[in-house]
């Protein structure tokens, strides 16, 4: 009961409700299923259904940076840098921070399809969180990437991962052959479509992540007044 009258939850479409007028029904709990602010990617697909794709095309993400990552890792002859007295491998220690972050995210992927599928908003938060990372660090190695071209210093290749290479250690620049600077291009690029994506894929689970508090909320709002669910989508 609420002002001495029993409300009906009712689901807003098109601005009118299927069982009562929208006055009805508080403004806090209102909720549209079929509202053009739970579309996403060109308008094609509901933000859920979109938050699962991106999830899927996280893992592909995941794992062609994982398999690159043990390709420069192999690639790398430790024993020639030693020769030349280079101390310290920087590919080991590449490699090993690459792959706890793949971990992180990895565990981001799987929290979002468990909160995908129980319909959970705050396990969305921490695959935000690792988003917000992942962009700081594609835009951080874009940077080193364009001045590791612009100067050819060793240390901003080094940040970079692209390829193994050979340094001489009283030199701070180097000078890489063709095959080498084609990957270091290469890889840029996927970054800075990585980046991008990322920063369209944020923007997908942020607003599937408000949806799903928002549904949360309307189904508080159905079971308090015991009236039955009808209308709302079985997403």
């Amino acid at each position: 009961m609420m002002n001495g009258r029993a409300m009906r939850s009712v689901l807003i479409r098109n601005n009118r409700a299927e069982n009562g007028s929208v006055e009805h029904v508080p403004r806090s709990v209102r909720f549209d299923e079929s509202s053009e602010e739970y579309r996403c990617l060109c308008n094609c697909f509901h933000v859920k259904t979109g938050a699962y794709l991106i999830g899927v095309v996280h893992i592909f993400m995941i794992l062609f940076f994982l398999i690159y990552s043990l390709l420069v890792y192999f690639q790398h002859d430790g024993r020639l840098q030693d020769a030349r007295g280079v101390k310290g491998n920087y590919v080991f220690a590449s490699f090993l921070s690459e792959l706890i972050g793949l971990s992180l995210g990895s565990f981001a992927v799987f929290l979002l399809f468990v909160g995908l599928s129980r319909n959970q908003a705050l396990l969305l938060i921490p695959h935000i969180f690792i988003q917000v990372i992942a962009i700081l660090c594609f835009a951080f190695v874009l940077v080193a990437g364009m001045v590791a071209v612009a100067t050819d210093l060793a240390v901003f290749y080094r940040l970079v991962n692209a390829a193994p290479f050979m340094e001489h250690p009283s030199h701070s620049t180097v000078a890489l052959d063709t095959g080498t600077m084609v990957r270091i291009y290469s890889i840029l690029i996927v970054y800075a479509v990585s980046l991008i994506l990322e920063v369209w894929f944020i923007i997908v689970i942020y607003n599937c992540n408000r949806y799903l508090n928002e549904r949360s909320t309307y189904m508080k709002y159905c079971l308090a007044f015991s009236t039955p669910m009808k209308t709302l989508s079985s997403r």
